[in-house]
């Protein structure tokens, strides 16, 4: 009886749990990998300057939609298809965010590297005005030595 009851509700959880995926028809203007890549690229790109400072976002009263359709010259429901149509398609799809990640990550060692050189550049113009500032508490007979030393 146990066994005839675990029987059966996996096979009413296994019907329960199948379900029809509707093909996504092409829409009509389907966007190629490469433009989906730079789609995805610049929504994520769009939304994290977003996300990271609001107000300015609204103040330049930049529309991301409206953008995106303006750059890919494809309206909000051709962008919306496009990405569901994707969605469907799994390995384009993951090709895709792959390609994107990749792309992401370069951005980022690329920021990564120019904060470092900024802070070089910091530490040498420190070291610069402390050494300027050393040479202003020396006195006279001082200098003088080490000028006549090198």
């Amino acid at each position: 009886m146990k066994y005839t009851l675990y029987l059966v509700s996996i096979c009413i959880l296994s019907l329960l749990g199948c379900q029809k995926i509707d093909e996504v028809e092409k829409p009509d203007k389907l966007l190629n990998k490469s433009e989906m890549k730079g789609l995805i690229y610049d929504m994520v790109l769009l939304d994290a300057a977003y996300g990271v400072n609001e107000k300015k976002f609204e103040d330049m009263s930049l529309d991301m939609l409206e953008f995106l359709s303006n750059k890919y010259r494809v309206d909000s429901t051709q962008i919306k298809l496009n990405i569901e149509y994707y969605n469907i398609n799994f390995d384009d799809n993951l090709e895709i965010y792959e390609a994107v990640k990749d792309s992401l990550e370069r951005l980022d060692k690329l920021y990564v590297d120019r904060a470092k050189e900024m802070d070089s550049l910091k530490k040498l113009k420190r070291i610069e005005q402390d050494s300027i500032a050393k040479l202003d508490t020396l006195s006279p007979k001082k200098i003088l030595k080490m000028q006549s030393e090198n």
